[in-house]
């Protein structure tokens, strides 16, 4: 199982938010499993898989954490590598736009973190 994992300085509501986000943008279908990760058919580059997208509180912002559970039949193992870099890409550049570049207000305090 290919995976990706990424640091991200915001909270992890607001990564947790961006991950619906994104996908609801990309026209994916989604889940929640039994760990609390999101699961979700999406199409990447024309090539429909199935990820596993997660969030975890970390010292110095959130970690996400995107791996391909049911890859594209066909899909090399550089192909997979790609899909889940471009979706971790997504979700942190969703955040970038939102929180940085559109001057969104956030306030990154752990007391806040859920």
């Amino acid at each position: 199982m290919c995976q990706v994992k990424r640091l991200l300085p915001y909270v992890r509501r607001y990564v947790q938010m961006a991950v619906y986000d994104v996908l609801d943008a990309e026209g994916a279908e989604y889940w929640k499993n039994e760990s609390g990760a999101v699961v979700a058919r999406l199409s990447v580059y024309g090539n429909v898989s199935t990820f596993s997208l997660s969030a975890e509180i970390c010292d110095t912002g959130t970690g996400l954490t995107v791996s391909v559970s049911d890859p594209c039949p066909g899909l090399s193992a550089k192909g997979e590598e790609r899909a889940v870099t471009a979706v971790a890409d997504m979700v942190a550049q969703y955040l970038e736009n939102e929180l940085m570049i559109n001057r969104r207000c956030f306030v990154q305090d752990r007391h806040y973190a859920v």
